[in-house]
């Protein structure tokens, strides 16, 4: 799933205003009749119900509107320029990284210069002569730290994010009593640029959270209609899966969307592996599930106690949260249950241990198997209670 892209976008730049004179056949100096430039196309960001990646825009660096055509005779106004959309899906984040000198004044409200709004004048010495060339504004400053925008949060919600330039005033506007043949008129105004990061943020009820192979994918299928990849090797999940788990009836929540998210591993928070972008998903799930596991191998080692086994567990369990808490610490205050996969494989002392274990560290925890789907009853219910 594409989830994080950077885009260059720009609007369109106001058209030129025109210089030119009114000629009739029995009119051989008339007044002025240039026409004003057209608006630039502004770009606006859209969010979309349905869409749930970004992959449209990977690969792409820019994505622009047109600009607005130059003003003509007889007070003939420039064709404003097509804006551009940029559909999103719902839980898009909008960041600013950098932009022109136009956009900045434009943030700081403090385009209240006509010549800064318009683009300035420019000047003839002889009605036919082609438009003086001038610096465009296309260099991006960047911002001392990125600047959250906007999150989309339903569908339909618009952001005008890039301007459109001002059409440039024809020479028509710059007529007086003691300037009654203007060779001046004005360029059209730069169009915003910006640079921005989109970050399609899950907004999940519930996140599955454990090491690769924990079994969050199985869960996931279980409880859900989701169809996610699933198999006996780390790293099956290699992105964040969705699917609506049903409590039923009478419950707070009738459903709720349930994330899994792909195995962390030590040092994620850091950005070791996948880490960063893994954590960056459970940071928006309103609640999380932790799914502790121990291998086969480990469990049916004799040579390893009960009691060594349940500390393995907790160890799990710890990693866990410190990976978390290591990314932000606000991560621990979530709502979440403890559960240990595989009870089908536990032998009745064991499970009496590891529940012992967890007790006296006051965690709670539940028990079940995604094969015999033991103690998934259970798992719901605290679910329907955590949510």
């Amino acid at each position: 799933m594409i989830d994080l892209v950077k885009l260059t976008l720009a609007a369109g730049d106001g058209g030129d205003g025109k210089v030119s004179f009114r000629r009739e056949k029995f009119v051989t100096k008339g007044g002025p009749d240039g026409g004003d430039g057209g608006d630039g196309g502004s770009v606006i960001i859209r969010s979309k119900a349905g869409m749930t990646t970004l992959r449209d825009y990977a690969g792409l660096k820019r994505i622009e509107a047109t600009r607005g055509q130059n003003g003509d005779r007889r007070k003939k106004f420039g064709e404003k320029g097509e804006a551009k959309v940029i559909e999103v899906p719902i839980g898009t984040v909008v960041y600013l990284l950098a932009e022109n000198k136009v956009a900045a004044k434009r943030r700081n409200n403090s385009l209240i210069e006509d010549d800064a709004l318009y683009g300035g004048k420019y000047y003839l010495e002889e009605e036919n002569q082609g438009i003086p060339l001038r610096d465009p504004d296309n260099q991006l400053q960047y911002l001392e730290e990125k600047e959250e925008i906007i999150t989309f949060k339903e569908a339909d919600q618009e952001l005008l994010i890039c301007h459109g330039g001002r059409g440039g005033r024809g020479s028509v506007h710059f007529k007086s009593s003691v300037k009654t043949t203007p060779m001046e008129a004005g360029y059209g105004g730069f169009g915003d640029q910006k640079l921005v990061q989109l970050e399609l943020k899950l907004l999940a009820d519930l996140g599955l959270v454990g090491f690769p192979n924990a079994g969050k994918s199985t869960f996931l299928s279980k409880v859900t209609k989701a169809n996610p990849k699933i198999a006996n090797y780390p790293f099956t999940t290699i992105e964040p899966n969705l699917g609506i788990m049903y409590l039923g009836s009478g419950q707070s929540k009738e459903e709720l969307v349930v994330a899994d998210i792909p195995g962390l591993i030590e040092g994620a928070s850091k950005g070791k592996g996948l880490g960063l972008d893994f954590l960056r998903h459970i940071e928006n799930c309103k609640s999380l599930m932790f799914i502790l596991y121990l291998d086969e191998e480990t469990i049916f080692d004799e040579k390893i106690s009960d009691a060594k086994k349940a500390q393995m567990l907790w160890e799990q369990y710890e990693q866990l949260r410190k990976e978390l808490n290591d990314y932000d610490p606000k991560m621990l205050k979530k709502r979440s249950i403890v559960t240990i996969n595989k009870i089908d494989i536990y032998t009745p002392k064991q499970i009496d241990t590891f529940r012992s274990y967890f007790t006296k560290k006051d965690t709670d925890v539940i028990l079940f198997s995604m094969f015999t789907n033991e103690g998934l009853s259970e798992v719901t219910k605290a679910i329907a209670k955590t949510v």
